[in-house]
């Protein structure tokens, strides 16, 4: 039994890295419309500090993967920060302002989140959770 969550659990873990590369390369390849809409959207509370947002987003995208690293290797400071970097991502999501996603990409974020809330499960309410002790 504890095997076979160790293995869902791992690939939670690889679909999350899968979902998030493609949700990286769509964002690449929007539609025009989809980029001249997003001009003209309201950037949030964010809006004054661009430069260090960015910084704080491509930042907290590779401490991410980093994460996922360590989840997939059963080390114990992963889990704590992987809560830390959900919440994070949750914060600068609402301060960020409006957002218009293509339906590939909305579908990605949702499947992101579902990913993001299965693993947070297993962390913190399975027999995973004491692989990282």
């Amino acid at each position: 039994m504890i095997m076979e969550i160790e293995k869902i659990f791992k690939n939670l873990i690889l679909a999350d890295f899968i979902v998030i590369i493609l949700m990286v390369i769509s964002s690449m390849y929007q539609p025009s419309e989809i980029s001249n809409i997003y001009e003209n959207l309201n950037d949030g509370l964010l809006s004054n500090f661009e430069n260090f947002s960015r910084i704080i987003s491509i930042s907290l995208f590779f401490l991410y993967l980093f994460t996922l690293n360590l989840l997939y290797r059963f080390i114990s400071y992963g889990k704590p920060l992987y809560l830390f970097l959900v919440v994070a991502g949750i914060v600068l999501n609402y301060f960020s302002g409006s957002v218009i996603y293509t339906a590939f990409s909305g579908m990605l974020d949702q499947i992101g989140g579902l990913i993001s809330g299965a693993i947070l499960i297993l962390l913190y309410f399975s027999p995973i959770k004491d692989n990282f002790k």
